[in-house]
């Protein structure tokens, strides 16, 4: 017979959200409550969009996990810890590469930082509309000739966009690089 307690398996987590569903055991709480509560005052105005978009996609993330489910819709929408949370042991990510380095970085680069995530949303936002011409072309054939023209101009938008991220993706990585060494 074994004696003590059970080990629960472990698993990392971002920082963000060690902070706020294992320190501060946040529970039922919307995007804009998570935001707040990851921010402590230390954002700028101009950056809560960025913070949010943040936020949004790593409580996403954890839901995709089934480790969150949410109930509501909009402005609404609530998240709650489920029981497959409740059964790992968390850890911090080390060396999070996807984390934001904006924080080490001189506060004037931020606005790359911003620009670069602004870009990578408009991009997914192309590409979804690609695929969605696409499927439409298949679907009604007939209106090919109509939906050509939507297409090329969104597969151009792409190009673009993507471009952009990959110029200031490799920017911030210069300038975080650049931090570490001094």
């Amino acid at each position: 017979m074994v004696c003590g307690r059970y080990m629960k398996p472990s698993k990392k987590i971002s920082a963000d959200m060690h902070k706020l569903l294992i320190e501060k055991r946040m529970d039922g709480f919307s995007i804009v409550e998570a935001r707040e509560a990851s921010l402590s005052g230390k954002a700028m105005p101009n950056e809560l969009g960025k913070y949010h978009q943040r936020i949004y996609r790593q409580i996403w993330q954890l839901e995709k996990k089934n480790w969150l489910r949410s109930e509501g819709y909009g402005k609404s929408k609530r998240y709650f810890k489920t029981a497959v949370f409740e059964s790992f042991q968390f850890h911090l990510k080390t060396n999070n590469k996807r984390s934001y380095a904006a924080e080490n970085i001189n506060s004037n680069y931020s606005v790359l930082v911003y620009e670069r995530n602004e870009a990578q949303g408009e991009l997914e936002v192309v590409l979804g509309e690609i695929e969605e011409y696409r499927s439409l072309k298949n679907r009604f054939p007939e209106l090919e000739s109509r939906l050509t023209p939507f297409q090329e101009d969104a597969t151009e938008r792409s190009a673009r966009l993507l471009s952009r991220v990959n110029v200031l993706t490799k920017v911030l990585k210069t300038l975080t690089e650049g931090a570490k060494e001094c």
